[in-house]
């Protein structure tokens, strides 16, 4: 959040988009982020210190506007901070999306025999989303974050998720006022998978701070007149959730795999996007191969692998790792927990298998990496969120003796700053 006290006001030229979506004034005082700005564009913009010191400029009038400047279609566009980038065209936006993994390439000094075709999906198909809920007396505001604020913004409807969780949303709104607390805002995560639909709170809620006799009969009457199949709860981000109460299971479908989900467990935030990894996945592995997936969740990658022979699942979640060995039947299939951060599969026990497919979370898998860069794994697939660790991870392979083949970018994020992508890795001979 910018200080505008004692701001001044400048007129700016805009060089370029930032990776998070500000337009970027490059200055003898330094680089300034201007939200909002497009390259190209001269602007009148109040300037203050961000946080770390960064410099911000927050935009008063637009003196020469971009070509590519579009009418931002959201209602919510000017207060809510969930979407980076409506302000752009498609063209833009498309290319900006490319030059981040670009960007992130080149400061490793990397680039892939081949880019296949970007893959972008559009608005209105995201099964789930956090909103932030604040209570005031007797009132729920169910929405985001305003832009750079603490502020929770009260969004009627959000284009970027399916309308069905607008729907389920608008009904939330008041349901959950006996069961949250007044205070900071609290996390109310909304999944939808199948026709079922799934709600978990984040923070303290009821009298006591914990689900008690009063906050269990509040659910239950909330499940029923909200159409909720499951509502979880946890005290904090990193706590293991408990379901208060489970009317129908959520089951996801992962190729040969039907899978019961624990509470909050992990999927692709689209359909589309989860087809198009998996396709991306699929052509990078041989016809027949011994496989082994880490990070493996709930099996996203690992049902559709059991396709081309036997898979080793490796996974942090004891829960997720459960649903997958429940699953499995008779089917070709090991999942084990492990913590792959701090104990990555090493080079002799890789040895096994023909190919390895990884997907690690934000932080990417810098020791796993380390360790598939000394081994002899004919091929390596990689999936990742995060162009930036993706990047440092590829060095790593590639200084081992892998060759960067080919990259697939899948954008199931419109008008965000995220971006995916499918990596695939062959050992040199």
């Amino acid at each position: 959040m910018a200080d505008w006290r004692g701001r001044m006001t400048r007129d700016l030229f805009i060089h370029l988009l930032g990776p998070q979506g500000d337009g970027v004034h490059r200055g003898d005082g330094g680089a300034v982020y201007v939200e909002r700005a497009l390259p190209g564009e001269r602007v009148e913009a109040k300037i203050g210190k961000g946080a770390g010191g960064t410099m911000r400029g927050e935009i008063v009038r637009i003196l020469s506007p971009s070509p590519h400047r579009a009418p931002p279609p959201c209602a919510h566009y000017d207060v809510c901070g969930g979407c980076a980038l409506q302000h752009a065209d498609a063209a833009l936006y498309r290319d900006w999306k490319i030059g981040i993994v670009r960007a992130a390439l080149e400061k490793k000094a990397l680039a892939p025999e081949r880019w296949n075709a970007p893959v972008f999906l559009p608005p209105g198909t995201r099964r789930r989303a956090t909103f932030a809920a604040v209570k005031r007396g007797s009132a729920v505001t169910l929405g985001y974050f305003r832009r750079r604020s603490h502020a929770v913004a009260d969004i009627a409807a959000c284009l970027v998720v399916e309308p069905a969780i607008n729907a389920v949303r608008a009904r939330l709104a008041d349901a959950l006022a006996p069961v949250l607390r007044e205070g900071p805002a609290t996390d109310v995560f909304i999944q939808m998978l199948a026709g079922r639909t799934e709600v978990a709170v984040t923070g303290p809620i009821g009298a006591t701070g914990t689900p008690d006799l009063a906050v269990r009969e509040t659910v239950a009457a909330l499940a029923h007149a909200c159409g909720v199949d499951r509502v979880a709860w946890r005290r904090r981000e990193t706590d293991e959730p408990e379901t208060m109460l489970e009317i129908n299971p959520l089951q996801a479908r992962f190729g040969a795999l039907t899978v019961t989900l624990p509470p909050l467990a992990f999927l692709q935030p689209t359909q589309a996007g989860e087809d198009a990894l998996v396709r991306a996945v699929m052509e990078a592995l041989p016809e027949r191969a011994v496989c082994a997936d880490l990070f493996a969740g709930c099996g996203t990658f690992t049902g559709p692998m059991l396709a081309r022979g036997p898979v080793d699942a490796f996974e942090t979640a004891a829960a997720a790792v459960g649903a997958l060995n429940r699953a499995k039947g008779t089917r070709p299939l090991m999942a084990t927990q492990r913590d792959l951060f701090r104990s990555p599969l090493h080079a002799k026990e890789l040895t096994r298998y023909d190919a390895v497919v990884f997907d690690p979370p934000r932080a990417g898998a810098q020791a796993q990496a380390k360790a598939l860069a000394e081994s002899g794994v004919p091929r390596l697939v990689a999936v990742s969120c995060n162009p930036a660790t993706f990047a440092r991870d590829a060095r790593l392979l590639v200084d081992g003796g892998y060759r960067f083949e080919s990259l697939q970018l899948v954008d199931q994020f419109p008008w965000s700053h995220h971006v995916e992508l499918v990596a695939a890795f062959a050992r040199l001979a």
